[in-house]
């Protein structure tokens, strides 16, 4: 090993890449600066082909790889990623190796809003030692001005330009920039990506160091079943098409039957420069069974006539976004979306985490299970899945109690490890604050009862609400049946018949109530109603809007109040 780690030493201060500290001053010089590196030196190639042989029995192990280069170079080893869709595999693996280990992401100026946000969820999840580069010098405002839009040119030299500008200098100029410098640069590519990357030896030297290639023969397949045992977060854009990701501009979903590469570049080309140094187009696209995602369809809901809150639970109609409240342990409401698949069981995947939440305690922080019935789209996890944009299973939508006050949305939360970890960093604050409470309130019997009761009819009020939205969707179903019978009669319904569409809005600005929307009521603003007919017609819906007992007593009393208002009184 001695004699590996002196030699990378030596080769990485011969071969550093010109122009890396002098700077870029002016476009004329831009070119130079950024020319590829030398190839590596005669003893260069003999080491590495010592190395390559030492790798070759445990090739088809990444840990194994991972291990192999922590010994060999001492630890000084860094590593880079896209945060693409395979791209927390590595990050995963690399981490239990090397917890700290320096991760180096190129930021190009032109990556779509969901890998950004797929960045920040691995980098929580993982807990990364995350280093972002770009290119300070030459911004994407300041290239295109000088060069226009380098990906819509067809030329090769634009496409190698392009990759060294916003790719190559930026991370070589990161690596550089590493204390302990890193002698070994870990990659997440893998032989059959690309037909570069099929002929790639598991260790290489390029641009000044090492480069080690621990996935290099991992297949599809095993990257899929890593992911799924390890309950790794997914790539948002995975389940619109995408099974490759770079920029915004560049990529797009594959095609069925199409080579998954040719959704990069517009299929002109298969690297960027980062790890290989020609740009030669592509001759022709080559046929190639499309991977597959799972797609959970769902029947469009019409959105609720009273208006709900958050805007999920009023689009989607699923009554758990309205009800499931946060955990006194955790201060986060959790809902768990499992998939039933066709034989009627749980999938693998699910019975897994399921298991995976009982061993480690954690069933009485899941508040409620909505089923995604593959054989049913209108199955409450299946309209979840839907609305939320998820085409996995399990997930978990969750709140803490602070949105949970203000009526705010569900978070997405793709894997079981991210799960886990949030909630067990929340309930190790609710613990905190329940050791150390600072708040007087929280030792005030009178105020904590009344604190409860607020929580128990603010689930009345919700349960209330949703029932009135039933009810309303029932009512006008009941109406829509009347008409078409009165029609196929050949009548009209009279005037005065108690009906009316949906239930009226009693939410006004003014805190007042508000006359309902319909053909029977007044549009001014009086607050007149035409008859008392209409009015008893109200009446009778809100007495049978619900059947429990508890919500019947407030609509009396609201009934009540109606009458009082707009009812005529005995004189």
């Amino acid at each position: 090993m001695a004699s590996a780690l002196a030699a990378a030493v030596r080769l990485a201060r011969r071969q550093a890449m010109p122009g890396a500290k002098r700077g870029i001053h002016s476009a004329s010089n831009l070119r130079q600066s950024l020319a590829p590196v030398s190839a590596a030196a005669p003893d260069t190639n003999a080491l590495l082909a010592r190395m390559n042989e030492d790798l070759q029995p445990i090739e088809h192990d990444p840990l194994a790889v991972l291990r192999w280069t922590m010994e060999e170079f001492d630890g000084r080893m860094a590593m880079s990623t896209s945060f693409g869709i395979q791209s927390a595999v590595l990050l995963h693996l690399a981490t239990q190796i090397k917890p700290d280990i320096p991760v180096v992401w190129v930021d190009t100026g032109y990556l779509p809003a969901e890998t950004y946000r797929y960045a920040q969820e691995l980098t929580d999840t993982l807990g990364l030692n995350l280093h972002v580069a770009s290119n300070e010098r030459w911004t994407p405002a300041r290239m295109e001005a000088i060069y226009g839009k380098l990906w819509e040119k067809d030329d090769a030299e634009s496409h190698g330009l392009y990759g060294r500008m916003r790719k190559v200098e930026p991370m070589h100029n990161a690596l550089a920039a590493l204390e302990p410098n890193p002698l070994v640069l870990l990659s997440g590519l893998r032989a059959s990506q690309t037909k570069a990357r099929a002929n790639m030896p598991p260790i290489g030297f390029q641009q000044g160091r090492f480069k080690v290639l621990p996935l290099l023969r991992m297949t599809d397949d095993a990257v899929a079943d890593y992911m799924d045992r390890n309950d790794l977060p997914f790539h948002p854009l995975q389940s619109k098409g995408y099974v490759t990701v770079g920029d915004w501009h560049s990529s797009r979903p594959v095609e069925e039957g199409e080579d998954p590469r040719n959704t990069r570049f517009g299929g002109k080309f298969q690297e960027c420069g980062l790890h290989v140094e020609a740009h030669d187009p592509v001759e022709a696209p080559q046929a190639a069974a499309g991977a597959t995602s799972i797609v959970v369809e769902s029947k469009a809901q019409d959105g609720p006539e009273l208006p709900l809150k958050p805007e999920s639970l009023q689009k989607t109609g699923v009554k758990a976004l309205g009800l499931t409240r946060a955990n006194k342990e955790t201060g986060v409401a959790v809902i768990m979306v499992k998939k039933l698949t066709e034989d009627g069981s749980y999938c693998r995947k699910c019975n897994d985490v399921a298991e995976k939440i009982v061993t480690d305690g954690l069933s009485d922080w899941i508040g409620e299970t909505c089923v995604a019935d593959v054989l049913d789209s209108t199955s409450e996890g299946a309209i979840l899945a839907k609305h939320f944009g998820v085409a996995t299973a399990p997930f978990f939508l969750v709140r803490d109690r602070e949105t949970e006050d203000e009526e705010g949305e569900w978070q997405v939360v793709r894997s079981y490890l991210q799960l886990r970890k949030k909630l067990e960093k929340a309930a190790e604050e609710q613990l905190a604050v329940a050791e150390h409470p600072e708040d007087p309130l929280a030792f005030d019997s009178v105020y904590q009862d009344t604190l409860k009761n607020s929580e128990q009819l603010k689930m009345q009020v919700a349960q209330l609400q949703i029932d009135l939205r039933d009810k309303s969707r029932h009512l006008q179903d009941l109406e829509a049946n009347l008409k078409a019978r009165a029609h196929d009669l050949g009548v009209t319904p009279h005037h005065n018949h108690p009906t009316f569409l949906g239930p009226p809005d009693l939410s006004t600005s003014s805190g007042r109530l508000a006359p309902p929307a319909g053909p029977l009521y007044s549009s001014s603003r009086s607050l007149q109603f035409p008859t008392t007919a209409s009015i008893r017609g109200l009446a009778r819906f809100f007495v049978s809007a619900t059947s429990e007992p508890h919500f019947r007593s407030s609509a009396r009393s609201t009934l009540a109040a109606i009458r009082e208002r707009f009812l005529p009184q005995p004189s």
